[in-house]
């Protein structure tokens, strides 16, 4: 071959040459750049996705009560989990496909039984989303996995990459309704619930953050004593990439399990409350199918231990675990305003607020003794006109039942209920003093939060003149000062405009009548609506007008009046054992909240005439006639729900309070029973029922 052959040979070799020089030198160039020149960034990089420290939820504690029987325990069940590293198995366009498929597995078992296959792939998406800010833990889908679902999974597994059903730890509650508002629930933490449950004094203390994705109580004991049943988080080690990809797990440190919180709650008792309660209520409907609810609260006067806390309708907090059905959550939480009322999430001994009718009465006559304007001999005639003129009777109420007592003193005023009596005793208690009755309805825990360690308490309230001013003065203080600042705007051009003089004196002067018009019309407001009248005087007396207390607050009114005036802080957990040795780690203690003023005098002798209402002509005296060993006393209550002459003016709930033994008490008790009627003929009979349990009575007919 000459050299004219040859050369384009060699020119082609050259050129190859050239370009495999070409792709070395950029392939030395990036090999530089990424190893010398911007090594250190991605060093940083790849030690970016070593790990992260994610917590491990621990076993929560069991809570049982005071005979440590179990009332909330963790069980093994099996849920459906989707784990978003292994999810990442399918390709990048086909992940939304396994979602897909999982939702169409599912459906058969899934809580909402309207929704489609692409509603419930929507839902399962959304659940998620709400954790991409952690993809490397599990999200459960579906809680309490049939078998036959399990099988179903298993045997597709292959096409349903993350999909996985695990045992875990779930809250169970093994006496289903027994207690369900006072236990609560759990379920993950809301966002508003972060910085609340931050402010914890014992989680501060221990150095605890609570976070997105914890499982916190909701209401109840689940809720305030939370930290301590949700014990101590274990770690474990997850390592990711730079764009927050889980590659591997590894736990290094266990969780532990929190503690048992054993409660002051009797449950045997508690148990025989409750079937009191649903039987009582059963009966109102028969007349009455519009009743439904109650509640009834018993405590150990002499340390403020509560020892049944019940609330009608019931909630059975199984049913709040996992995803929680239309048809639960509209009996829990009503949307339709008008059955509000019959949440069965509302703990109606503890947030329930209700006129307390003729129990409040004992805090009428203690306000009276105290300031010395009558004594417990005093006879009052049990007639209208004992109420004054006739202006002063039209501002009264009537004698229950159009009785009429005779001559009644403090005892058997309150044996027999008499209206009459503490409207007048009330009256002159409110003239005398008008912030003493309040005062009073204070000391004994009425109106007033009571510190109990449960959320949710409603605070009640006991009224006074003062109290109905700052209540009700400001509304028209706003309405007038309105009033003049439109007379001020629409007279302010007319004035600066007016031509003469005349017309100028003309606009003054109506402008000054308007102005007197405000005037008489504002003192016409406050004399009819905020100053105090004879009609508050009467019937806030009588437990009607402005009084609203919870049954909690009622208990415990005459737990104070019967173990010498202590207020104890009511309280429901009593101490903190640990899990695995069952040693106390906290013992919880009784606590006076304040000695009330009212002397030992006047509380003899008030005791004196509860324990006469449960015997001789008592409106309670039928109640315990059959159980020869009963000593105590107790007082019937027909609280009006409405203002006479409307609708709800003829509906009436039933209360009822009472305390045993008479001579050195033990327990006392309050039940409400609504639209029930007379106290004595409903709550009576939860009250009765609750004192033959506690104390081993039997009734003279048997049983």
């Amino acid at each position: 071959m000459d050299d004219k052959e040859r050369k384009p040979y060699v020119y082609r070799l050259w050129g190859l040459s050239t370009v495999v020089i070409l792709v070395f030198l950029i392939l030395g160039s990036n090999l530089w750049r990424l190893q010398i020149a911007q090594g250190s960034y991605y060093t940083a990089m790849a030690k970016g996705n070593v790990m992260k420290l994610v917590k491990v939820p621990p076993t929560r504690g069991d809570i049982v009560d005071k005979n440590g029987k179990l009332l909330v325990t963790s069980v093994p069940e099996f849920v459906l989990n989707l784990d978003w590293m292994d999810l990442q198995q399918a390709k990048s366009d086909q992940w939304k496909e396994v979602v897909k498929k999982l939702a169409g597995y599912i459906k058969p078992y899934w809580p909402n039984t309207n929704q489609t296959v692409d509603s419930i792939t929507e839902d399962i998406l959304a659940n998620i989303q709400n954790h991409q800010w952690e993809r490397y833990r599990p999200v459960i889908i579906l809680n309490k996995v049939a078998p036959e679902l399990q099988a179903v999974i298993a045997e597709h597994q292959e096409e349903l990459p993350g999909v996985s059903v695990e045992a875990i730890p779930v809250r169970d509650y093994p006496e289903k309704t027994l207690d369900g508002q006072l236990l609560g629930y759990v379920r993950e933490i809301a966002e508003p619930e972060i910085g609340q449950l931050n402010k914890n004094k014992d989680a501060q203390q221990a150095g605890f953050v609570y976070a997105q994705g914890d499982i916190v109580g909701k209401m109840g004991v689940e809720k305030s004593y939370d930290f301590w049943l949700r014990g101590k988080e274990g770690v474990q080690q997850v390592e990711v990439d730079n764009q927050a990809r889980p590659v591997s797990k590894q736990v290094i440190q266990a969780p532990e399990a929190g503690k048992t919180v054993q409660l002051t709650i009797d449950a045997d008792l508690q148990k025989t409350v409750d079937d009191k309660l649903d039987e009582v209520i059963a009966n109102v409907q028969k007349t009455n199918p519009t009743a439904h609810a109650g509640a009834a609260v018993v405590i150990d006067v002499n340390t403020g231990k509560v020892l049944a806390m019940s609330s009608r309708p019931a909630m059975d907090p199984n049913d709040l675990i996992g995803i929680i059905s239309d048809e639960m959550a509209d009996k829990y939480w009503p949307q339709d305003p008008k059955r509000a009322s019959q949440a069965a999430s509302l703990n109606r001994a503890l947030s329930g607020v209700y006129a307390p009718g003729s129990t409040f009465k004992m805090v009428t006559a203690m306000a009276s003794l105290q300031l010395k304007v009558t004594t417990p001999e005093e006879k009052v005639n049990d007639v209208m006109s004992s109420l004054g003129n006739l202006g002063s009777q039209q501002q009264g109420a009537a004698e229950w039942g159009g009785n009429n007592f005779g001559a009644v003193n403090l005892s058997r005023a309150l044996a027999l209920s008499s209206n009459i009596y503490f409207q007048v005793m009330g009256r002159r208690a409110f003239e005398a003093n008008p912030e003493t009755i309040g005062q009073i309805a204070h000391e004994f825990g009425l109106g007033v939060e009571s510190g109990i360690d449960l959320p949710g308490e409603a605070k009640g309230l006991a009224p006074s003149a003062e109290w109905k001013k700052a209540n009700y003065g400001p509304t028209y203080e706003k309405s007038r000062d309105k009033k003049l600042a439109n007379i001020e705007s629409n007279y302010a051009t007319k004035l600066a405009e007016a031509p003469d003089a005349k017309a100028k004196q003309k606009l003054q002067a109506a402008k000054d009548s308007e102005i007197n018009q405000v005037g008489v019309w504002y003192k016409q407001m406050v004399s009819e609506f905020v100053d105090w009248k004879v009609y508050d005087s009467h019937f806030n007396s009588i437990g009607q007008g402005y009084n609203t207390y919870t049954p909690l607050q009622l208990a415990n009114y005459v737990s104070t009046m019967v173990n010498g005036g202590k207020h104890f802080r009511p309280y429901v957990v009593d101490k903190l054992l640990d899990p695995i040795t069952g040693n106390t780690v906290q013992q919880y203690e009784p606590k006076v909240l304040n000695t009330v003023s009212v002397s030992p005098d006047i509380l003899d002798a008030v005791k004196k005439g509860m324990g006469a209402v449960t015997t001789g002509e008592g409106t309670a005296s039928f109640l315990f006639a059959d159980v020869p060993e009963f000593t105590g006393g107790g007082k019937t209550g027909t609280a009006q729900i409405g203002s006479k002459n409307t609708i709800s003016g003829d509906i009436y709930n039933g209360v009822f309070v009472a305390f045993a033994p008479y001579d050195h008490p033990q327990i006392a008790f309050a039940g409400v029973v609504e639209f029930g009627g007379h106290g004595g003929d409903t709550a009576g009979y939860v009250a009765k029922a609750a004192f033959m349990k506690y104390f081993g009575w039997k009734s003279a007919n048997g049983g």
